[in-house]
């Protein structure tokens, strides 16, 4: 089937244009509870252990980069010290087994991806390293998804071939734009023959994925150069793309007020650049899967969506999550025990704390009943395209959910006069151009959101 080219014009995109956030946990970070303790920490993991033979997802995270990308969000920490990467593996083997300990007999693995940061910073040498340091504490099953991040530029033929042996089979490297002019103001250093390269040399070696990212509103980028590199990436021809909006929060990445001096893509710029995206890959033969991403029929993201298995979590989208996901290293995020978890943020006391023998959790939040129903519910609309209240009902074991949501039935009906879903008393099912517009309805049985009164930024902009 041809997919549906989606038109969305600037006026909606713009009205469209509020900070919201991107729901891979609900409650959102802001919410938790910091510091954690440490007891709370190790009982939600021992709470995790009770279901042995349910497999897990897991999450390494990999802060080193040689050099810091000026749009960067993520948690990162520059160096060119092959002592620092030394010291970091030595504690993620610390944790990754003091974390086992207390799983107990539960050790199948169904999920595993490497974050940062650049994971293929690491040498193939200490990246056979993390990995037996994985596979000597857990099972990873066949048939599970085994993924990581690179950037291009930094990874070599040698990276891929050692990846491929050790099981890796989908990859997702960062782009972002491809005009050499929008790279040098970001710090970006790559060539679109690098790209090409290094996508070709995966495919050769039997990787099932290959996902690009792209990043709009970032500055200096024009309709002009944005389109061109949107050419260039369906050229290529990924299995899927994510199109993240650049998230400009200079009050939490200090270093994103260097970009302050170019010209930084107004509101009404970013909406024509979303838009362009949206045209241009529905065009190649890409459709909407959800918030940001855009995949081929042929991808097992696409065929998740259309039988409903479609899945989210801190990894973001993605076709084989599990219930409980466990992470390991600084910043991380687990999902445990119906527990949040995250990790010390920074490098050197993330290594202090393991070890010392602790738990190196900073903050977390242990979720309630109501957490977990509307976490459901939102977990519909992100990735199943719809909320039947019917389904809930029976799995929270309830009967009273119109009344209990008519609150928020009655603020979902703005949404269908825009075109975004359709809605019954009992049922929610999104329409293909909502799916540009999940979070704003998925923000509306967010209770957190609704009660405080905001202080100062929290999110980015949802366009």
């Amino acid at each position: 089937m041809k997919p549906e080219i989606l038109s969305v014009d600037e006026e909606l995109l713009l009205r469209m244009a509020v900070p919201g956030p991107r729901y891979t946990s609900y409650p959102t970070v802001p919410e938790w509870r910091e510091p954690f303790p440490q007891e709370g920490a190790r009982a939600a993991l021992r709470r995790a252990s009770r279901t042995p033979d349910d497999p897990l997802s897991l999450y390494v995270h990999l802060p080193f980069c040689e050099r810091r990308c000026l749009f960067c969000g993520c948690t990162v920490e520059i160096t060119r010290r092959a002592d620092r990467v030394e010291s970091y593996l030595g504690a993620l083997e610390m944790e990754i087994a003091m974390v086992a300990g207390l799983l107990g007999d539960r050790r199948a693995v169904l999920q595993l991806h490497l974050g940062g940061g650049t994971p293929t910073h690491l040498s193939p040498a200490e990246l056979r390293r993390l990995h037996a340091a994985l596979a000597q504490r857990f099972e990873i099953l066949p048939g599970a998804e085994v993924s990581l991040e690179v950037h291009p530029h930094v990874t070599s033929f040698e990276h891929v071939d050692t990846l491929a042996e050790l099981g890796f089979n989908r990859v997702s490297m960062g782009v972002q734009d491809t005009d050499p002019h929008v790279q040098e103001v970001i710090h970006r250093d790559q060539t679109v023959e690098e790209t090409e390269r290094l996508v070709e040399h995966c495919r050769r070696r039997g990787f099932e994925g290959v996902n690009l990212d792209l990043m709009y509103g970032l500055p200096e980028q024009t309709e002009a150069t944005f389109a061109a590199t949107l050419d260039t990436v369906a050229r290529i021809r990924p299995d899927r793309l994510a199109v993240y909006g650049y998230a400009h929060v200079p009050w939490l990445k200090k270093t994103q007020t260097a970009l302050e001096r170019w010209n930084l893509p107004d509101p009404v710029l970013r909406a024509r650049l979303f838009a362009l995206a949206i045209e241009r890959l529905g065009a190649a033969g890409y459709d909407v899967i959800g918030l940001d991403h855009f995949a081929l029929p042929t991808d097992a993201l696409h065929r998740a969506l259309t039988d409903g298995t479609l899945q989210r979590n801190f990894m973001g989208y993605t076709t084989h999550a599990a219930d409980d996901m466990v992470a390991f290293g600084m910043s991380s995020i687990a999902d445990a025990g119906g527990t949040f978890l995250q990790n010390e943020r920074e490098t050197k006391p993330y290594e202090e704390r393991v070890r010392k023998g602790e738990l190196p959790v900073v903050r977390g939040l242990d979720r309630s009943p109501e957490d977990d129903l509307r976490r459901e519910a939102i977990q519909s609309i992100m990735c199943r395209m719809r909320l039947d209240l019917g389904e809930l009902e029976q799995r929270f074991d309830r009967t009273d959910l119109a009344e209990h949501f008519a609150r928020e039935w009655r603020e979902l009906e703005p949404f269908v006069a825009e075109g975004f879903c359709t809605l019954t008393p009992r049922r929610l099912d999104v329409l293909p151009k909502g799916r540009l517009f999940l979070r704003h309805m998925a923000m509306v049985f967010d209770e957190y959101l609704r009660a405080k009164e905001p202080q100062g930024p929290r999110f980015s902009q949802t366009v």
